[in-house]
């Protein structure tokens, strides 16, 4: 039987690799609302992670390596753009072209920058998100002595990064957004008494909660079933981990 703060680690991990898959998730989104079935998601996050980590490590700079990979995306996006839209080009070909392009271009570039086998170099701390550690909580080394509260504040909650937390914070963004018109939002919000606006708010972070604890608990379960470590591995056709 797994005990309690093995359970937290886990889970900890969970939410930590199932980030950039949100992130990707919420693109592919906002993509199809406007019409674009956008296979390619896999061939941006797998470029977007190679820049982001190839700029960090030349620069040593967290933030120039994250424009990078913004801007490297972006670059994807508006070629699938053109070729889908201007061209007219089917958007499965055009998608699955970007995800080879993606896939041969990052391995070939990477082997001749770095020389190590088509991987970016470790990044140091300044070119790296650090953890957000919350107020009170404790370290890992006295995790085991902690209350359970206590455990699920420190290990679940707290000591993420910057991009996990604002990857928690989108989900209910695009609920606004996309989900209802924004005005008509608006004008609900404004509308409600101060006690109706808390219950919806607290309605709506239970709806976020409710499906990233399903989430987790599908990637626990796979965890046990197969009974194998999660691995950081950049490989050649397909990114299992993210560089920051």
């Amino acid at each position: 039987m797994i005990d309690f703060l093995t359970l937290l680690q886990v889970l900890d991990s969970s939410l930590r690799l199932a980030t950039p898959l949100l992130l990707v998730c919420l693109a592919g989104l906002f993509s199809e609302r406007a019409g674009i079935f956008d296979i390619g998601l896999e061939g941006k996050l797998l470029a977007a992670a190679f820049v982001s980590a190839a700029f960090a490590a030349i620069t040593g700079s967290v933030w120039l390596g994250l424009l990078a990979g913004i801007f490297a995306s972006i670059l994807l996006s508006l070629l699938h753009g053109l070729a889908s839209i201007t061209l007219r080009g089917d958007q499965i070909i055009s998608g699955v072209a970007i995800n080879f392009l993606a896939a041969g271009l990052t391995v070939v570039i990477a082997q001749d920058l770095f020389g190590q086998g088509g991987r970016t170099p470790p990044l140091k701390s300044g070119g790296r998100f650090e953890p957000l550690n919350f107020p009170g909580a404790t370290s890992s080394k006295e995790m085991g002595d902690a209350g359970p509260l206590m455990q699920l504040y420190s290990e679940l909650l707290s000591g993420h990064s910057l991009l996990v937390y604002i990857a928690l914070v989108t989900v209910p963004l695009s609920y606004f957004v996309l989900i209802r018109p924004a005005l008509d939002c608006v004008c609900e919000l404004l509308a409600k008494t101060p006690l109706q606006l808390i219950q919806q708010v607290f309605q709506l972070l239970a709806y976020a909660t409710v499906q990233l604890l399903s989430a987790v608990f599908c990637a626990v379960l796979q965890e046990h079933i197969l009974q194998r470590p999660y691995r950081l591995i950049l490989q050649k056709t397909c990114l299992l981990g993210v560089a920051l």
